[in-house]
């Protein structure tokens, strides 16, 4: 595990220093590097300067706040983003998936938990990872999938509607290609937390309604009625592929 994190770089945006204190060894055994940012104007200077594999960012940031720099990273980084936060209103919360955060951990926690979750989101969503170089054309084809106007590039993490790139989140876009590597199957909320977040996050299952909203309203012509992701009443969620183009 520790070779396998050597040169893996955290962005740690906090505007104290608990958080930081609290994981610093931990990401240190495990021979992460840490960048540190006191607040919202410095974190998006690093980022650009280090671009690190993960930000942990406090929704208490300021200068801008956690959400303001979160914003601004998901318009134009599929970087995943892990937030924290001490005594947050569930409506924070919800807040923070809608703008591309994809996971969010309550203060005080257990630091082997959050390394436990910091590790299972690298190894499931490899956001900088392309197309190996030695691998055939035939092959990077394959991994295209194309729904009428709709296009998924899952080699490259790219999501284009009528030719038009679209911007996801790390988790939105592998809940995305998910369910699309898996179209007109039914899968319910429970299933898809498992698939995508993974056994070991335990979290809630609001999460992935959340960014599944987040979804709807990026690819869908009209979100209230899908052409793409349908709940199917009483089961679950599935991808269809049977619609085309209107």
């Amino acid at each position: 595990m520790n070779e396998r994190n050597q040169g893996t770089t955290i962005l740690l945006a906090e505007s104290g220093s608990a958080v930081r204190d609290a994981i610093a060894p931990h990401l240190d055994k495990h021979r992460f590097q840490l960048a540190l940012a006191a607040n919202g104007q410095e974190a998006l200077r690093l980022y650009e300067e280090v671009l690190p594999e993960l930000v942990l960012l406090d929704s208490g940031l300021m200068l801008p706040d956690g959400l303001g720099v979160c914003e601004r990273l998901r318009s134009y980084s599929n970087v995943p983003i892990v937030m924290f936060g001490e005594g947050v209103d569930p409506e924070t919360v919800v807040r923070c998936f809608e703008l591309g955060a994809d996971d969010f951990v309550p203060v005080p926690f257990e630091p082997a938990v959050l390394l436990a979750r910091l590790a299972a989101l690298l190894r499931r969503a490899p956001i900088y990872r392309r197309s190996r170089v030695d691998e055939t054309a035939a092959v990077r084809e394959a991994a295209k999938l194309t729904f009428g106007n709709l296009a998924i590039d899952v080699g490259n993490y790219e999501v284009t509607i009528g030719g038009e790139n679209i911007t996801f989140s790390a988790k939105e876009m592998q809940l995305l290609i998910f369910l699309a590597q898996n179209p007109d199957h039914i899968f319910t909320l429970e299933d898809l937390y498992t698939k995508v977040w993974g056994a070991e996050s335990n979290g809630d299952l609001r999460t992935v309604m959340v960014h599944l909203s987040n979804i709807r309203k990026k690819i869908e012509p009209n979100p209230v009625k899908p052409r793409w992701i349908h709940n199917v009443r009483g089961f679950g969620y599935k991808f269809s592929s049977r619609h085309t183009p209107t």
